[in-house]
């Protein structure tokens, strides 16, 4: 298993400038979001050496713009690949995805990607937003890699594990703790220490307090260390 981070925007200059979002390969041929910025995300991804025309799937984790915006340059690039999105995606993404002549999976329940990689199934926050994740069956243990985490880590983590039938070893991704206040930042710490999880890595919208208090509280790494 490898994971790359392609490209992160995590600060508020980077909001205010839309450089914006996520984006991870897993191995070589699953891209796992496109960032906010897409000549950020090709320009990357012409530095780290990344073949697109090896990528094979991308998942998206839900429909706003910092996870969908690089697609379209992508599908430009290799349409040669299956696009994956939540079912209650917008339509108009769902009809833009298949006019460039790929192959797009409306996702409901966890099922399986390649070998060992495996999407959650869509889970919403209050039946709006709809998002979903990707987990990595490793020796060690579940890998679960987040883009937002709208519908709450805590939630996603206890269905990646249902779904798994393992436990999770590490998490990483957006947590969307950036807009949460201290006490609900530290109930959610407070719950991830109980599930005996080695290691986070949290990036994007996590936000500076919440990733302060992991970093104090749980066991934060970088993501090569993984």
């Amino acid at each position: 298993m490898n994971i790359k981070l392609i490209a992160c925007g995590s600060t508020k200059w980077d909001r205010l400038i839309r450089n914006w979002g996520i984006s991870f390969l897993i191995n070589e041929d699953v891209l796992f979001d496109t960032f906010g910025k897409p000549q950020v995300l090709l320009n990357n991804i012409k530095e780290k050496n990344i073949d697109i025309s090896k990528i094979k799937h991308i998942i998206i984790s839900h429909e706003h713009w910092d996870h969908t915006s690089g697609l379209w340059d992508i599908l430009t690039l290799n349409n040669k690949v299956i696009v994956y999105v939540c079912s209650h995606t917008d339509n108009t993404i769902k009809e833009r995805i298949t006019s460039c002549g790929v192959t797009l999976k409306e996702i409901d329940s966890a099922c399986k990607i390649t070998e060992n990689i495996y999407t959650t199934g869509e889970l919403s926050k209050d039946g709006n937003l709809y998002e979903q994740c990707v987990y990595i069956k490793t020796e060690k243990g579940i890998v679960l890699v987040t883009g937002c985490a709208h519908p709450g880590i805590i939630k996603i983590i206890k269905k990646t594990k249902q779904e798994s039938g393992d436990n999770i070893y590490a998490v990483i991704g957006g947590l969307h703790l950036k807009d949460s206040t201290i006490k609900d930042i530290e109930n959610v710490v407070s719950e991830l220490k109980k599930m005996n999880i080695n290691f986070f890595v949290p990036l994007h919208c996590t936000g500076k307090i919440a990733v302060d208090l992991f970093k104090s509280n749980l066991n934060c790494i970088s993501l090569e260390e993984i």
